[in-house]
């Protein structure tokens, strides 16, 4: 069952206990870098109230609809949310790619650095929660 839990014109993001995920749904850009922090930070408000009920929480970025985002944004990510979400016990994100070959590149940069959690990038929506239920029973 998904359970919505935020939901902007840029951002939505839910749980889908079904895989288990919290799911981020990008559509365009952020308002600001402000925007984008807070985005980011109800996507790891969501992960911590539900991660001590789903020992195997995974992430899911649909970044089809994205468009890029500032290199201080990048750096947010790489240098802050990555961190907590590992810190937190996730080890699996995936991430369905845009068509921009820029944004596709932002993407892979902000991901290409982690220790603990497995990255993998997907064309489809579909792909991805096969992915990540797979992880689930491993």
């Amino acid at each position: 069952m998904i359970k919505p839990f935020f939901k902007d014109d840029y951002a939505t993001i839910e749980l889908d206990d079904t895989i288990p995920c919290i799911r981020l749904e990008l559509n365009g850009v952020p308002r600001s870098s402000d925007h984008y922090h807070y985005v980011q930070s109800k996507r790891l408000e969501l992960m911590y109230k539900e991660i001590k009920n789903y020992p195997k929480l995974h992430m899911l970025t649909d970044s089809r609809q994205a468009g890029p985002v500032l290199d201080e944004d990048v750096e947010h990510f790489k240098s802050s949310v990555l961190p907590e979400m590992e810190k937190a016990g996730i080890r699996h994100l995936a991430i369905v790619i845009p068509r921009s070959k820029f944004t596709i590149l932002t993407i892979k940069e902000m991901t290409e650095n982690t220790k603990a959690i497995s990255v993998r990038y997907f064309e489809s929506l579909r792909e991805a929660k096969l992915w990540l239920r797979k992880m689930t029973l491993a």
